[in-house]
């Protein structure tokens, strides 16, 4: 995997569940606070998913 996919995918990821958090958090906590919440657990995530991509195919260029 290319360096830009990795990325693109983590950054696809990290948007997708910031939004998808968002909305959740929103409705449970009955106010906008759950909009921060949503954007510390999708960049949390996308960071992760870019990395843990990212160490897999470093671990495959290996092999």
């Amino acid at each position: 995997m290319k360096r830009g996919s990795y990325l693109s995918v983590g950054f696809s990821v990290g948007i997708s569940m910031t939004i998808l958090f968002s909305i959740v958090f929103c409705k449970v906590l009955n106010s906008y606070a759950g909009i921060g919440a949503g954007l510390c657990f999708g960049i949390s995530l996308g960071v992760s998913t870019s990395l843990i991509l990212k160490k897999d195919t470093n671990k495959n260029k290996d092999n």
